[in-house]
């Protein structure tokens, strides 16, 4: 395989045809995943369910099948993939992309003939039938679901294919209320059927020596009473205009920085696509889902949302304001946050201690970098915006002890980010977050009420944090702060989640220094050939957790999920605090990029190991490299709120 990044961002892949090049795109109703062979490898309805258990797409050449070992070049960027290779006289360019709003697949095969030839695409797919099934009985287990599931089993439909309009239309009625209809430009054939509707389709033509010619066909699958609803028929005959959406949207990935490679460029857009990627709308919720396996239920995550927002702030700020918005109405009448907020403004895991300062902090960010006060008055299920700010931290409060440090115990030791780790009572992370939250609480009362009394109150218990963490979980020796700690115990490993305390300016000049120097020699693995596994990223802790009590699931093994894997999240905001002191910045903001693009994972990947299965990809909170490069001057954490 040889990859290489063109001029306008693209990622390139040359490789035989044979070899899959799997790339996941999304829009605001779905997810779905090219396979750089004419396939679609996976298929998902926002908040519904995933279309196909099997996707194949077979070529011909009067009558030949295509060569399976020939070369294809391959062209990835923003929601569209373009396959091209050249077999039997003639130049096949597949094109698939989404644009930016509907439910639906666009395909375009273009053949450029050297001599008279006859074209083919045939197409094979099995359903997910399963997904169908569980996600409704999940949603309303009633007589009414099971109704449809079994009527859906029984019923024989109609086999409908209908040419109109120079089109070739396939309608199918697949289970309950589960559709998946076909358009395809020309005369087409709809083949083998299951119970009615057809899982194989043809079509193609002539083409003549010196022609290029283009078959197109858009796919859709979905429920017709309700959003995912799609008229493929519409669809087709807007072809030229949905292109050219897509390619509006992949121009406008643009850095407000200028960058200095195709690389850099390649980079950029692939993380700022992840994130833009994941804004979802349904009705009242509208916020950033965590990642492409987050959307069952469709669901916001405050401390994965904060992340992700950094990329969209200097692009798309009025996204940020309507995700705060979101989160603002999962807040319970208790101050309570949880891990996430679902469609329906229901609660997803319970009451978190990372989520209540992030949402305090994402919107102290959003008024400092967009002057945009009016959103402190926008009424939400609290009351406003800033009650409840003012609600969660209160809620906070009542977590602490003496020292002012929030204490984590109980039911609730992992209930933050590193969710399998119990990390009891101080855990340096969130102790970090919640001193930040107070500084913004103090600063937002200051400069937008004039309420000298509540800043003060709240700038007084943040300097009585501050001082705790430093007095007390700060390990002199080593050189940085403790991961987590108790009286009975201390897990002193070097983790990257305390960067937090660089990032915020919650310590002195020389113990930041000090700690970013211990995580360049540790965590960086291409200085640490201590932990063995060679040159792939950044590190999440290191040495990898000491007490087996602690780590649950995937976590329980070294180089994995919170115990030593790559969360290239955490890896770009390391490298930002390295970027803010003035130091070498570049590998960690890059490295698990490169890394994982030659093996074949060409969006952002949630989380990876140099020896485990990898996380999901298109992961929006791994877009925060965009933020590091969009926001290169290091000042983004010291502006202070203005009016």
């Amino acid at each position: 395989m040889a990859l290489n990044y063109s001029d306008i961002g693209e990622i390139v892949v040359n490789e035989q045809f044979h070899k899959k090049v799997c790339y996941d795109v999304a829009n605001n109703r779905i997810t779905a995943q090219f396979d750089g062979r004419g396939g679609i490898s996976k298929y998902a309805v926002m908040n519904k369910y995933s279309v196909f258990s099997a996707f194949y797409s077979l070529y011909s050449i009067d009558g030949n099948p295509l060569e399976y070992m020939c070369d294809k070049e391959v062209r990835m960027l923003g929601k569209k993939q373009i396959t091209s290779f050249s077999e039997k006289g003639a130049d096949i360019v597949i094109t698939q992309f989404l644009d930016t709003e509907n439910n639906c697949i666009y395909v375009e095969n273009k053949v450029s003939a050297k001599q008279d030839l006859t074209f083919k695409n045939v197409t094979n797919f099995g359903i997910d039938f399963g997904s169908y099934v569980q996600q409704l009985l999940a949603n309303r287990l009633n007589a009414g679901n099971i109704s449809k599931i079994i009527g859906g089993l029984m019923k024989k439909n109609k086999k409908r294919v209908e040419e109109c309009d120079g089109m070739t239309y396939i309608k199918g009625e697949v289970m309950g209320d589960f559709y998946l209809d076909i358009a395809l430009d020309g005369k087409a054939f709809g083949l083998e059927s299951e119970r009615g509707f057809y899982n194989q389709f043809s079509y193609g033509g002539q083409v003549k020596a010196g022609e290029i010619k283009t078959f197109r066909y858009v796919i859709s699958a979905g429920t017709r009473s309700d959003f995912t609803n799609c008229n493929v028929k519409t669809a087709l005959k807007n072809f030229e205009k949905a292109l050219q959406n897509c390619d509006t949207y992949a121009d406008g990935l643009r850095c407000p920085k200028p960058l200095d490679s195709n690389f850099m460029q390649a980079y950029y857009k692939s993380l700022l696509n992840a994130s833009l990627s994941n804004y979802k709308e349904l009705g009242k919720f509208k916020g950033f889902l965590a990642g492409i396996v987050y959307q069952f239920p469709a669901r916001t995550y405050y401390r994965d949302a904060y992340w992700t927002v950094l990329s969209v702030l200097p692009v798309k700020p009025e996204l940020v304001r309507n995700e705060i918005i979101t989160l603002a109405n999962g807040i319970s009448k208790k101050g309570e946050c949880p891990s996430a907020v679902k469609f329906n403004f229901k609660n997803y895991w319970g009451d978190h201690y990372d989520s209540p300062s992030f949402f305090v902090i994402m919107l102290y960010d959003y008024l400092v970098h967009t002057k945009d006060f009016s959103i402190l008055e926008e009424k939400v299920k609290a009351g406003k915006v800033i009650d409840s700010a003012n609600l969660v931290l209160k809620r906070l409060m009542k977590e602490t002890d003496q020292t002012g440090l929030l204490v984590k115990g109980g039911e609730y030791n992992r209930r933050d980010w590193c969710d399998n780790v119990f990390r009891s009572t101080y855990a340096t992370y969130d102790e970090a977050l919640y001193a930040r939250a107070l500084f913004a609480m103090s600063e937002i009362y200051k400069v937008c009420y004039g309420d000298g009394i509540k800043s003060k109150e709240y700038a007084d218990k943040y300097d009585k944090v501050v001082k705790s963490i430093n007095d007390l979980l700060w390990d002199d020796e080593k050189g940085w702060f403790v991961n987590y700690c108790s009286d009975k115990f201390v897990e002193d490993n070097l983790s990257i989640d305390t960067v937090v305390m660089v990032l915020f300016g919650l310590t002195s000049e020389e113990r930041a220094d000090r700690m970013l120097k211990n995580m360049q020699d540790l965590l960086e693995s291409k200085n640490n050939k201590e932990q063995g596994a060679g040159d792939f990223g950044t590190l999440s802790v290191y040495p990898f957790y000491k007490n087996t009590e602690d780590i649950v699931q995937k976590s329980s093994l070294p180089y994995y999920y919170h115990n030593g894997g790559d969360w290239p999240y955490l890896s770009c905001v390391y490298a930002y605090a390295k970027l803010m002191r003035g130091l070498d910045y570049i590998y960690p903001l890059t490295r698990w990029f490169e890394y994982n693009a030659e093996k074949g994972n060409y969006t952002p990947i949630e989380f990876f190991s140099p020896i485990h299965p990898d996380g999901s990809m298109l992961q929006a909170w791994s877009s925060t490299g965009a933020f590091v490069l969009a926001y290169s001057d290091g000042d983004f954490f010291t502006k202070k709120l203005q009016k």
